[in-house]
Parts: structure tokens; sequence; C-alpha cells
């Protein structure tokens, strides 16, 4: 094989390029859900890896790397899992990794295991595999090594192999297109102020996987199909549309970036005292990050009522959302114009509210009510009460059970 490099495969590196680059900032980003960005990282360097194989098969400089020669193969069967965990990390605001999660890469794990007579042969005998795959010259085959019971059966196995793997991606597919269904049910129920564009992030990036899986299956479909030998050129078309995928990906990012809303300010009068320095000036988040920060903050609230916890702290509440503290302080403040405390004091109070209207709770005391609410004093109802009511709970009942 003579390696080359012709305006195909510098596109397809470059791409590359960009996803090991996407991949590190996603995994290693301080903002935002710290579990979905990791995620998200994971998925974009799998594909990545798959991207660089494909690139240096296709280019022959796999001869300089011969050991890479199928090593990124059970990736196939890790990018699905991923980014459904990464679907409902973004839609399900109690999500946390649980263990079992694992048992999704055991399609994975199995496939490793089937590779490792092809991961035990010689560099030779596996350059050989890649030139005839993309029907290149090469020398005559040396005889395969390390013959495990089950190397023979490799020939029928990838006479399937591509009819299990299209319907691994069918099956993922679907369950992430229930993931947004579900969630865009939810959104639908909420007000236009509390949604946030994390549905539509999803769509595009679906979309973008969606259109991989039809390019994968065409593309086998054609090349295997259609000619007599093994034939992974098609390989080469699913390479570029993840390599498309990651531009589109970086494009975004980059839009989305405040670094495109820096203006130059004017020039203060020589008069002019500097401006005092805002709160979280050092730990800006963008407003579609807040937005989002503040819709799973919401529905945090609404599905699991941690204001319940008489002593709930901002870390703990932090912690919950898999967020830093101060990340989740500066969204209370800013979006909501309120401090921690008056924050979970307004869920109390309204927890409060609906019981008082209740003539089924007129026989319980109002301590009772308040304590069960997430109040741990009297006083403390007492005040927090009426700074929202400009009213007492007692009046406040005796009103509603009038009505």
């Amino acid at each position: 094989m003579q390696p080359f490099l012709n305006l195909w495969s510098v596109l397809i590196l470059l791409g590359a390029a960009q996803g090991l680059f996407l991949s590190w900032t996603f995994f290693f980003s301080p903002q935002g859900a710290r579990l979905s960005n990791r995620l998200l990282g994971l998925l974009v360097f799998s594909l990545a890896l798959l991207v660089v194989e494909i690139l240096l098969c296709y280019s022959g400089y796999i001869q300089l790397a011969p050991f890479f020669v199928g090593l990124t193969e059970p990736l196939n069967f890790v990018a699905s899992p991923l980014f459904y965990l990464y679907a409902r990390s973004l839609t399900e605001p109690a999500f946390r990794w649980r263990p079992r999660y694992l048992l999704l890469f055991l399609p994975a794990a199995a496939h490793a295991v089937y590779m490792v007579p092809f991961f035990a042969q010689s560099n030779a005998w596996k350059l050989r595999t890649v030139a005839e795959s993309f029907h290149q010259p090469h020398p005559a085959a040396p005889e395969a090594m390390h013959n495990f019971w089950w190397f023979a059966t490799y020939t029928r196995f990838y006479s399937v192999f591509y009819l299990l793997l299209g319907g691994y991606l069918l099956l993922y597919l679907g369950l992430q297109l229930r993931v947004l269904l579900r969630y865009q049910r939810q959104q639908a129920a909420r007000p236009a102020a509390h949604q946030v564009p994390v549905l539509g992030w999803l769509k595009r990036l679906g979309l973008g996987f969606g259109l991989l899986l039809l390019v994968y299956l065409g593309a086998t479909t054609y090349f295997h199909h259609t000619t007599a030998d093994v034939n992974d050129a098609g390989d080469v078309w699913v390479a570029t549309c993840i390599a498309v995928l990651f531009y589109g990906m970086s494009g975004r990012a980059i839009s989305r970036s405040t670094l495109l809303a820096l203006q130059t300010p004017p020039e203060a009068p020589a008069t002019e005292p500097d401006a005092p320095r805002r709160k979280y000036e050092k730990t800006a988040l963008s407003s579609e990050t807040s937005a989002e920060i503040l819709a799973r903050l919401r529905t945090l609230m609404t599905t699991d009522q941690p204001h319940q916890n008489p002593d709930l702290s901002l870390a703990d509440l932090a912690a919950q959302l898999r967020l830093p503290p101060h990340h989740l302080s500066q969204v209370i403040n800013e979006q909501c114009q309120q401090n921690f405390f008056d924050f979970i004091n307004t869920y109390r109070i309204e927890e409060v509210k609906r019981q008082l209207q209740r003539p089924e709770t007129a026989h319980l005391k109002l301590e009772e009510i308040g304590f069960a609410a997430g109040f741990n004093s009297k006083s403390a109802f007492n005040a927090a009460f009426k700074k929202n009511t400009d009213t007492t709970p007692s009046q406040f009942r005796k009103n509603a059970l009038a009505q």
C-alpha cells in the first residue's frame, strides 16, 4: 500500500482532529452538568477514534500504526448507548450514573473478546486484510498465527455482522426517540418561560445520528452486496458523515459562544469612577446554559420536592443537579432575583397555600402544615408566609375556606 492524501482524506482528517478537540472540551468542561458533558465527551471521542482508523486504512498510513487495525471496531457498539444515556441525562433532572448502566456496553465487550484472535495476528497479516478490503495492491498473504478455535468463523461472522450492527443501531435510535418524545410532552405542559433549548439541541443531534445511520445502512448495502469480495469503501462515507457532524457541532459551539457577543465598550469619561465589579463576572454563564439549569432546577423542585427537607442546603441541591454550588447560586440570583433561602421558601409557601385551601386539612394545626412543607420552626414559617403573601397563615386559611 502506498500512503496518499487527497482532498477527501484531508476533509476526514480535519474532522477527526475537531472530534478529538471537542471530546476533550466536553469532558473537561467546568460549566454545565458535569455528567452530561462527560457522556457527550466520551461519545464524541469514540466516534473520533472510529474516524481515525478509517482514515488511516483508507489513506494507507495504517502501515505506520498497524496495531490500530480493527482496534476501534468494538466502539461501533459504544456510541449508541452513550448517546442514549446523554439524552436521558439532559431530560431527567434526577438522572444519576448507576453501575447497572455498564450492562449497556456488554455487546461492545463481547465483540472485543471475539476480536482477540484478530488482534493477536501479525502486523503483516493485518495490513494485508486492510489492502484487500480497499482493493489495493498488497504482497502475498502471510500465514495466520495464533489460530484460536473461533478464528475460522470470521468469514461467516462478518457476513451477518453488518445486519447485527444495523439492527442494534436502529434499536437505540428507537430508544432515543422515545426519550425525546417523552421530554417533548413534558415541555409542552410547561409555561413558555420555563422551556429551554435542550429539546432543540437533542433533536438536531438526533437528526445528525439518524442521517449517519442512513449513510451506514446505504453504504453497507451497496458495497457489501454489489461486490463479490469484502469491501470497506463504505466506511469512508461513514467517516465523512461523522466528520461533517463534528463540523456542525463545532460551528454551533462557536455560534453560541459569548465570544461573538463581545463589543468594544465606549470610553468612559475620565471623571467617572470605575464601574463596580459584577458579582459573578469571573464565573459568567451563557444565557443558554443558565436557562437550561433553571429549567432543570424547576423540574427537580416540582418532581422531587427537595424543599420538604428542612435541612436542605445550597450544596445539597447543587449535588442533586450535578452542578457546582456557585453556578446554582448564580442562576437563582440572576434568573429568579432571589437568594437561595427565599427561592426555597417560595416553594414551601406554595405548598402551604395549597394545603390551607383544602377543607380536608382544616383540622391540622398551622405549624404542622408548615413543618410538612419544610420549615423547621414556627417563627420562620410565619415570617416567610407573611413576607410572601402579606397575610398570616391563619387569615389566609380563613379567607380560603370562606370562599
